[in-house]
């Protein structure tokens, strides 16, 4: 039998605080060129994912960066006209762009922070604001040289889904139900799946169009599986790790075969 790689590709990593004596080594590296905690995790998440096709830094750590790019917004409460400065993490696009051009980044989507409104006087004004702020954050990053981005959500609402699903913009469920995966396959044709959920993409594709099935860390039988719907090349097996699951990167890469 012939061996087959499948393409491999990220949807974030998840990093925590670093100790001390883990982060004193890369601000003595960076001395005289700055950065911060949320720069340091950023290429760490990134650093994760060596020999993956294609790598996505960020996860919902990045709530922090994004938040900080934008104004009007204090915590998570709307307070002003929602503007977007996007310095900082313009610099971090920058800075992993030596290393990887067209590198993806992972951010949380608008409705993952549950932004609550004291300026506008109507909620889906004050989402549509945000959501506007967030497509502005996201292009000053692409022109920056980012690739694209995944938007983290648990149930992302439709506005959200309507304004920022596209090419370069995909939106990653942290809840996978049919219900959810068909609201996303109606503005985006990346599926994402866990493996046991194979069969009801393999049905979901007869109902929508599924340019590619994402199957999060599949072994490569579970690929095996996917080919039984999907050609080779629309199948990705795909990586999310939270923090400690630094392992399941090499595990993902060795998997990720099927064979004819």
């Amino acid at each position: 039998m012939k061996r087959i790689a499948v393409r491999t590709r990220s949807f974030g990593a998840e990093v925590g605080k670093p100790a001390v004596d883990e982060l004193a080594p890369w601000i003595a590296e960076r001395r005289g060129i700055g950065g911060d905690l949320t720069a340091y995790q950023i290429e760490r998440s990134f650093g994760l994912q060596q020999g993956v096709d294609i790598p996505c830094a960020g996860g919902r750590f990045y709530a922090r960066r994004v938040l900080g790019c934008l104004e009007g917004i204090e915590g998570t409460a709307v307070t002003g006209e929602v503007g977007v400065r996007a310095e900082e993490a313009v610099a971090d696009v920058r800075m992993l762009a030596r290393r990887q051009k067209g590198l993806w980044f992972a951010l949380p989507a608008p409705s993952l922070f549950r932004f609550t409104d004291a300026y506008y006087g109507d909620d889906d004004e004050m989402t549509e604001e945000v959501v506007d702020a967030f497509g502005r954050l996201m292009r000053e990053m692409r022109d920056a040289g980012a690739g694209g981005h995944v938007l983290i959500a648990e149930e992302a609402g439709e506005i959200e889904l309507e304004e920022l699903a596209g090419k370069k913009a995909c939106f990653f469920p942290l809840k996978r139900d049919l219900g959810h995966l068909q609201a996303l396959l109606e503005h985006q044709t990346t599926l994402i799946t866990d493996p046991a959920g194979i069969d009801e993409a393999g049905r979901l594709a007869d109902e929508y169009e599924v340019r590619e099935l994402a199957v999060l860390h599949p072994a490569h039988e579970d690929l095996m599986a996917a080919a039984g719907h999907f050609d080779p090349d629309e199948i990705a097996a795909a990586g999310y790790t939270e923090e400690g699951e630094e392992e399941r990167w090499k595990a993902l890469r060795d998997e990720a075969y099927i064979l004819r």
